[in-house]
């Protein structure tokens, strides 16, 4: 029996080595990667990055290093106007849209927000070496006179959910009610009155956060404020009456801007009209937080 069993165990030693060569013959599967061309390598990385970026992060960094400060706060139609050609230009023989903040001093709301807005656009396509088309970028272009609900600008620049529509209607990012889910970098539109149209009062900022102060919820925000210009404010919330952030998540669908038709009459007829918080909810695509039961 002893003799059989150092048999058997000599027998499995030796078979052993012919085993594991056999094993180390078969080939490895790999995971399959579709590189079979640098286009296609590259993409696969942009797509990778782009999935990391928060846009808000390059709203901030705007604000806090290629933005004025100050300049003083007016929305005539000449500081309107103004932002034609002297503070977004479009340069035909580079393709490219040239934006200088420094010349929009004084500015208001919806410019100073307008121009973060573009500014950060070009952040993310360096950061990621993704690219709007050169026919897009040419709609942010801003002319005199334009009207409200006219164009790019003209949609960003209306009352009422402007910005909000705009970023629904291209499918770049997501409108939303709730505080609680707003972080800095968001833009938010605050109503000061029930009004939505032409008597609303209003004001387009970047969201900063919340802080409590005296036993009130306070809102800071960043914008061209009244009556210093580009900076930060304070406010309690309970002086604001609708709130609309509006979070850029799909920088890329800004390309749609090229899908628009030339006019949106909703926020054309935002200065002629009066329109519910209801209407602005349905025509922007609008979370609003679920009522606890």
């Amino acid at each position: 029996m002893t003799r059989l069993l150092c048999f058997i165990i000599s027998f499995l030693i030796f078979l052993a080595p012919v085993f594991a060569g056999s094993q180390q013959d078969k080939p490895k599967k790999l995971k399959t990667r579709d590189f079979s061309s640098a286009a296609k390598y590259k993409q696969k990385i942009r797509e990778q990055q782009t999935a990391q970026v928060n846009f808000s992060q390059y709203v901030l960094f705007v604000i806090q290093k290629q933005m004025p400060v100050g300049g003083g706060y007016s929305a005539t139609p000449e500081t309107v106007n103004h932002l034609a050609g002297n503070v977004v230009s479009w340069d035909a023989e580079a393709q490219k849209l040239v934006i200088t903040p420094l010349n929009a001093r004084p500015s208001f709301c919806s410019a100073a927000c307008y121009l973060v807005l573009l500014q950060a656009l070009q952040k993310w396509e360096q950061h990621t070496g993704n690219k709007l088309p050169a026919e897009a970028w040419q709609l942010f272009n801003i002319c005199e006179n334009q009207a409200d609900g006219h164009g790019v600008w003209g949609r960003a620049n209306a009352n009422g959910p402007g910005l909000a529509k705009l970023v629904s209607d291209v499918g770049a990012g997501v409108n939303f009610t709730d505080i609680a889910l707003a972080r800095p970098g968001d833009f938010l539109k605050i109503f000061w009155g029930p009004d939505i149209g032409r008597k609303e009062r209003g004001h387009l900022v970047v969201y900063l956060g919340a802080e409590k102060k005296n036993d009130r919820i306070y809102l800071r925000y960043w914008s061209a404020n009244t009556p210093d210009g580009y900076g930060t404010k304070s406010v309690p919330l309970d002086s604001m009456h609708h709130l609309i952030f509006t979070r850029i998540t799909a920088p890329q669908n800004f390309a749609n801007v090229t899908k628009l038709p030339a006019t949106d009459p909703l926020l054309e007829a935002m200065l002629t009209r009066d329109f519910s918080f209801a209407q602005v909810i349905k025509m922007c695509r609008i979370r609003i937080p679920k009522k606890q039961k």
